[in-house]
């Protein structure tokens, strides 16, 4: 049904538990034997069980994610002179975030494989999405999380069961993101775990979920792919994950062009855009002064898969400072009805900070993949709310307010 290509060298070889090429040590994608077929019989993700990595369906997991609208612009387009502008609302999936899709491949392979826990490492997202899927097939976990993550993420996370540990300075320092990886790939292989981090590099069969995104988008447009998707940027995994999705629906002739993919990352924590400007590999920063949680990642380890989608994709990468960012945030609320976290909005900023700068002509249909729910960050949504305060009436009062008893 499907089989392991190496990206960097070539290699090709049956399906195992890999997630590195066993020759060259490169990342490792999923090829498919089956032609690409789309079963309308079934919900969400798993309609497009023929392009996802997993032999027997009965494994499957499911807490209905996928199927997530893609809603036109209500004004921030037209005020931006971008009449065809959309958000794909991934904050519409079971635990919030689009990381549900990743989630619900990454248990259904562990419970194929016979592993006995998942370990990863999350800011809140994956964590969330993972414990969830996992409680759902009965399966233990163990997280690892940043030693300053969002505390309404943390409560959603520990609310599933799993055991939750932060580590010291990670996301803030590469040398523990690298070793903090190092070390669950050791604890899995020693006690028969699967290591679930959202990331091709660690996870190359889970993150098949992902590209999921781009099929659905396309099918959404009446087979058409947006001329540019705006990605925000931790690891990378989203946005080589979805240029894949839609590599492979061109592939079959469902859309007849490729989209320009775009990450976007914070200022602050923009090793891949750093990269792409100075044209050389991605190289990790030595801290993170950003506060967008989410995608604050110093050591990227999909950065160079990103690079490799933006050239194919002839894209490009954009940093955001952290004031911009919460202002599409407050905008995204205030002009669209839609209430996203900060890693969501940075990419309506960055759609901004483009047509400004003359990069969008406003011809284009652009897709802003807008990653997760804003109620997953408490304190982002007190600093949107700011000064506001609730005005005190009374129940006489109230017809004053609207003129009168005769406009009730």
């Amino acid at each position: 049904m499907f089989a392991l290509d190496c990206l960097r060298c070539g290699w090709h070889g049956p399906d195992a538990d890999l997630h590195r090429c066993p020759h060259c040590g490169g990342p490792i994608t999923i090829s498919y034997a089956a032609p690409l077929a789309v079963d309308s019989s079934r919900p969400g993700i798993w309609r497009y069980a023929s392009r996802l990595p997993l032999h027997d369906q009965a494994h499957a997991v499911s807490l209905g994610e996928g199927g997530t609208p893609l809603l036109p612009a209500a004004h921030v387009g037209a005020e931006l002179g971008l009449p065809q502008l959309y958000f794909k609302l991934e904050g519409a999936n079971p635990t919030g975030s689009y990381k549900d899709r990743i989630a619900a491949v990454g248990i259904a392979r562990l419970r194929e494989l016979g592993k006995t826990a998942w370990a990863a490492t999350s800011s809140g997202n994956a964590g969330a999405a993972i414990a969830a899927y996992g409680a759902r097939a009965g399966v233990p976990g163990h997280l690892f999380t940043l030693e300053h993550a969002a505390p309404a993420k943390l409560a959603q996370i520990l609310a599933y069961g799993p055991t939750v540990r932060a580590v010291q300075r990670l996301g803030y320092d590469p040398q523990v993101e690298q070793a903090t990886w190092r070390n669950i790939q050791a604890l899995c292989a020693a006690n028969n775990w699967m290591m679930l981090v959202t990331a091709r590099s660690f996870s190359p069969h889970a993150m098949e979920g992902a590209k999921t995104i781009s099929y659905e988008v396309c099918e959404q447009l009446g087979e058409r792919a947006p001329d540019v998707v705006y990605v925000p940027v931790g690891g990378g995994g989203l946005l080589s994950a979805t240029w894949q999705g839609f590599a492979e629906w061109h592939a079959v002739g469902r859309i007849d062009r490729l989209p320009r993919m775009v990450a976007v990352q914070a200022c602050g924590c923009d090793p891949i855009v750093q990269a792409w400007t100075a044209g050389r590999a991605v190289i990790p920063i030595d801290g993170c002064s950003s506060t967008i949680s989410g995608i604050q990642l110093t050591a990227p380890p999909d950065g160079d898969l990103v690079l490799r989608a933006l050239e194919e994709s002839a894209g490009w990468a954009v940093s955001i400072p952290d004031a911009e960012t919460y202002c599409a945030q407050a905008d995204f609320a205030a002009r669209e009805g839609i209430f996203v976290e900060p890693a969501a909005a940075i990419t309506l900023a960055a759609v901004r900070a483009d047509r400004a700068s003359g990069r969008l002509s406003g011809d284009e249909l652009v897709a802003c993949w807008l990653t997760g729910t804003g109620f997953k960050d408490a304190a982002a949504v007190q600093r949107m709310a700011g000064e506001r305060r609730v005005a005190q009436t009374t129940v006489e009062q109230i017809l004053e307010l609207v003129g009168g008893e005769e406009t009730l």
